[in-house]
C-alpha cells in the first residue's frame, strides 16, 4: 500500500485515486508556501494491529468488554459481599417484638446497616417518633470475622442490647433485643460460622 500526501497534508493511499478528506479537489500548492509533511500520530497503546504500525493508518478502538457500554453506574462503590449485580444478599434480621412496628421485620446486608426513621436509612423504622431521623444505630456484619455487631449512631437517643446501653459498640449474638425508643426488635443471624455467602 502507497500513502501519498495531498496538498492540503492528508495521508491517503494513492491506489483510492484522490485525497478522500478534500473529495478529489487537490488544490496546487502556493508558490512560497511550505506544506508540513508530518504523519499522524500513532497511539502505540490502543494499537491492535499485526506488525509495526505505518503512519496515516488509524488504529482501531479498543473493543468493549463483553459488549458493555461505560456508564455512571461503573463509578459506584458496591459491597464486598454482593454476589450478582442488583443482589444484595441478606445475612440475618431484626424483627420488631414491641412498638408501632411490631411483628414487621427488616432485613440486614453484609457490612453496614444504619437505622433511624428516615427512610434514606438501610432500616427504617418509621413508626416511632422516638427514634433519631438519621443513624441511631448501625448493625455491622463482618463477612471476614463472620461476626454482627452494633454501633451506636449520632442521634441523642440511647440505644439498648439485652438492657445493657451501648456507649460505642457490642457484639450482637442471635436471640439478643435491640432497644430504642419505645421500639424492641429481636436479632436472628442467618449468616456466620453455619454459612456464608
Amino acid at each position: 500500500m502507497s500513502m501519498v500526501q495531498c496538498s492540503n497534508g492528508h495521508f491517503y493511499n494513492a491506489a483510492s485515486g484522490g485525497c478522500p478528506h478534500c473529495q478529489g479537489q487537490v488544490s496546487p500548492p502556493q508558490a512560497g508556501k511550505t506544506i508540513p509533511v508530518i504523519p499522524p500520530k500513532v497511539n502505540m497503546d490502543s494499537w491492535q494491529g499485526g506488525g509495526t504500525p505505518q503512519p496515516g493508518i488509524i488504529p482501531p478502538k479498543p473493543i468493549q468488554q463483553q459488549g458493555k457500554q461505560p456508564s455512571s453506574e461503573d463509578a459506584k462503590t458496591v459491597r464486598l459481599h454482593q454476589k450478582e449485580e442488583g443482589v444484595d444478599p441478606v445475612v440475618g434480621w431484626l424483627v420488631c417484638i414491641e412498638g408501632k412496628d411490631r411483628g414487621r421485620d427488616f432485613r440486614i446486608h453484609s457490612e453496614r446497616n444504619t437505622i433511624g426513621r428516615s427512610t434514606s436509612n438501610d432500616i427504617s423504622i418509621t413508626g416511632d417518633p422516638s427514634i433519631s431521623r438519621e443513624n441511631q444505630a448501625t448493625v455491622i456484619y463482618d463477612p471476614k470475622r463472620k461476626e454482627f455487631r452494633l454501633l451506636a449512631g449520632g442521634g441523642r437517643g440511647l440505644v439498648y442490647v439485652n438492657d445493657q446501653v451501648v456507649d460505642y459498640t457490642a457484639q450482637l449474638k442471635e436471640g439478643d433485643t435491640i432497644e430504642m425508643g419505645e421500639t424492641k426488635l429481636l436479632f436472628i443471624p442467618f449468616c456466620g460460622q453455619k454459612f456464608e455467602w
